[in-house]
């Protein structure tokens, strides 16, 4: 496959989408859901360019001093940041520093290192370019190495990694450089069905039978404050209890490709929706006061893959999700699992 010097192909134009409304939907929660009723999906493209440097994190045209940052950060790079990043290129120049590598792809950015980004941002990416892909290699920052759902999913996908190191410029001849998707909760669902059909083999001969529940383990934020009785509701109700930080990829796949039912406060184990039974429903715990759009990324998920989505408000120690411990209303969740037995896959 040969490149010109730089080529832009357009892959998904920009689209309108309108999402229906959470099954369970109670219009005093308008405010919560509002920012997504209605959005934008954005144009997505992929770069084919050659003669690019690594350095760290940063994609540099080192003839030119173009940087690329729109596609190795999601906010882009700040100008001192900038200026740091070309006095470490010199320095590794100076210091004979070089790896050169023939073919390559750049996929992630800023939150990479994160279950829900890696899956929902970085994979897509990845099979966006994938009629382009020769044997190119995977270009990722060495911090996310440790991150084992990293390696795990590229070796499914059988690409191969180099983890660039910082003290090491990385020149590469042809790279493909894979735009965003879209901001937090923009999908695509010709890339969620790719990523579907590549991990769960037999997607369509397997029928959802198990009901589950993913718990967290204790963390800065997000825990159950009422976490037994809670417990002790889900095991009248028949749910299976798991820590998914405690399994592998493989494992968390091979239970939710069987799941009708998943259940779970908001968190990246529900990530996992996108490894479902057709048909199936998803029941995520709400903070009553935040209804960002980035919250929303699993109601938008959801209803990008079909699913039946369900929610419950509780109370919260802090107004953003993201800070407090959930209070969970234990009538409100009694109620919606009553509701979730009588849905037909």
């Amino acid at each position: 496959m040969v490149f010109k010097t730089k080529v832009m192909e357009i892959i998904y134009a920009k689209s309108d989408v309108i999402r229906e409304k959470p099954k369970n939907f109670d219009p005093k929660d308008e405010l919560l859901f509002q920012k997504v009723w209605n959005s934008i999906k954005p144009e997505c493209h992929l770069l084919k360019i050659d003669n690019i440097t690594v350095v760290k994190d940063i994609l540099l045209d080192s003839n030119r001093f173009i940087f690329y940052d729109k596609y190795s950060h999601a906010n882009g790079y700040k100008n001192y940041a900038k200026f740091k990043k070309t006095v470490r290129f010199f320095t590794n120049k100076i210091t004979n520093k070089t790896i050169k590598i023939e073919k390559g792809i750049w996929i992630s950015d800023t939150w990479s290192g994160n279950y829900y980004h890696w899956f929902m941002d970085c994979i897509p990416r990845l099979l966006m370019a994938e009629n382009y892909l020769d044997d190119h290699v995977v270009i990722i920052p060495e911090r996310f190495q440790s991150y084992s759902f990293i390696k795990e999913s590229l070796a499914f996908l059988r690409r191969k990694a180099i983890y660039v190191k910082p003290n090491i410029n990385y020149k590469v001849s042809h790279a493909l450089l894979p735009s965003e998707i879209g901001k937090i909760g923009q999908y695509r669902i010709e890339l969620l069905v790719k990523l579907k059909e590549k991990f769960v083999k037999d997607a369509d001969t397997v029928v959802g039978k198990r009901k589950v529940f993913i718990m967290r383990r204790p963390a800065k934020a997000r825990n159950i404050i009422n976490k037994e009785p809670m417990i002790e509701i889900l095991n009248e109700f028949q749910y299976e209890i798991h820590y998914f930080e405690d399994y592998n990829l493989l494992k968390q796949i091979d239970i939710i490709k069987e799941t009708k039912i998943l259940v779970g406060i908001h968190g990246a184990g529900l990530t996992n929706m996108v490894f479902m039974p057709k048909g199936g429903t998803v029941l995520e715990f709400r903070n009553e006061e935040d209804g960002s759009k980035l919250v929303n990324c699993f109601f938008t998920l959801a209803a990008e893959l079909g699913l039946h989505y369900f929610y419950t408000t509780n109370k919260s120690t802090d107004k953003l999700t993201n800070k407090g411990d959930f209070d969970i209303d234990l009538l409100k969740l009694k109620k919606t699992l009553k509701l979730l037995d009588q849905i037909k896959s």
